[in-house]
């Protein structure tokens, strides 16, 4: 799929445009996913039209306290998060929306974390080519300028974790192998089979206007609001994915998800990191036994083959630092949108993506998931539950809660 995004700079809209953006919202509010919060509705609503009016400059978390929730215009932004909160609960829904719709054709709205201003991506087939709007090229540029640059100094300091963390991961995999513990082979050899490159799609997040964190900030907060683009869990996480894949010889892409196409993942080996920030996997485990949902500011993992599930949830109203227990899932299966082998490694927080990065590169935690897996468990499909405890805001290691294969 080819992409021209129209990124959040005071520029007008041509007629087609605002009457696709309008149509794109009347569809997004009518959906299952938002008819149900008349509060979110208007939310959305609100900035969209502002926006198409040019407003730009009104979108602020004061602007929005006053005229969407009553506020006086001196209220305390720093201790009154509702605006914080509303705007989590609505790109949230987003997500889901578009978890639903990976391939879809014309616009998107999106509202992307620490900023109210909304974004307008224009998505057109890739035959087609991309969609070429002339008055927006100088926004464009100083867009892609910005991040661009931002990018650069990022993956810099992310280059030296990645290298030091691969070559440690390596070695930990070389190790298991070398001494015959097959459980790591097992585990990955059906993404290693293809021919081209195994292709790593890492959940994201939007550095802009990135705002101050104490200690009671709600998770919610902190989980949109990160210090990285790539948060480091995830930069630890990669690092040990492209250790093992490096140490089989097996080359590697990565990808942010929001960049991905469905053109992109199909035919080859795929490696989905995150779980809320990665629309990608929660549109593919969907279908699984085993999966993500999240509701009320709940995120969970729910399975909705035992009725007597544990509860495996995070609620993101909670101030992160009061957080002590995060929950991820480690799937292995054949998907027949993809037409070809998906690991996922992904938690409801960072601290599970990070702790199911190091299960899945352990000789020891593969072991023993071998241990309590059916025979001939290499051939099947797998979903793995894992805890962690989350301690001085750092991952414990993973613990094995329960395993499910077919």
């Amino acid at each position: 799929m080819t992409t021209t995004s129209a990124r959040i700079r005071p520029f007008h809209f041509t007629d087609q445009q605002t009457k696709e953006i309008k149509a794109e919202l009347d569809s997004i509010l009518s959906s299952e996913h938002f008819a149900g919060s008349k509060r979110c509705c208007e939310f959305l609503e609100f900035i969209v039209l502002r926006a198409l009016d040019g407003e730009f400059e009104k979108l602020t978390e004061r602007f929005l306290g006053t005229e969407l929730f009553g506020r006086p215009v001196d209220y305390e932004t720093a201790t009154d998060a509702i605006v914080r909160v509303r705007a989590n609960d609505v790109r949230r829904r987003l997500v889901e929306y578009y978890s639903e719709r990976p391939v879809h054709s014309g616009v998107r709205i999106a509202v992307n974390s620490g900023t109210y201003i909304p974004e307008f991506q224009w998505h057109a087939a890739e035959a087609a080519g991309p969609r070429s709007y002339p008055e927006h090229s100088t926004s464009l540029e100083r867009a892609n300028r910005h991040r661009g640059a931002w990018t650069r100094a990022f993956l810099f300091g992310l280059a030296g974790a990645l290298l030091l963390g691969a070559g440690i991961a390596g070695y930990l995999y070389h190790q298991a192998t070398a001494t015959g513990v097959a459980p790591a082979k097992k585990l990955w050899d059906p993404l290693l089979q293809s021919s081209r490159p195994v292709l790593i799609v890492v959940g994201t997040s939007h550095p802009d206007q990135m705002a101050p964190e104490n200690d009671q900030t709600t998770f919610g907060d902190h989980m949109s609001n990160p210090y990285h683009h790539v948060s480091v869990s995830s930069a630890i996480a990669l690092a040990r994915l492209g250790g093992v894949l490096h140490q089989r010889s097996k080359d590697y892409e990565i990808k942010e998800a929001p960049e991905t196409s469905l053109t992109d993942i199909r035919s080859r080996s795929l490696i989905l990191v995150g779980a809320l920030n990665n629309q990608w996997t929660i549109q593919l485990l969907k279908p699984l036994r085993i999966h993500f949902t999240y509701a009320n500011f709940v995120a969970s993992i729910q399975d909705s083959g035992n009725s007597q599930q544990q509860s495996w949830a995070v609620d993101f109203k909670k101030p992160y630092s009061t957080i002590t227990t995060d929950y991820a899932l480690v799937a292995r299966f054949r998907d027949p949108t993809t037409e070809g082998p998906v690991l996922v490694i992904a938690g409801l927080g960072p601290y599970g993506t990070e702790a199911a990065s190091e299960f899945v590169q352990s000789p020891q935690h593969l072991a023993d998931l071998a241990s309590k897996l059916p025979r001939g468990w290499e051939d099947k499909n797998l979903e793995v539950v894992l805890k962690t405890d989350v301690i001085g805001a750092k991952a414990g290691p993973p613990i094995l809660v329960t395993t499910y294969a077919w």
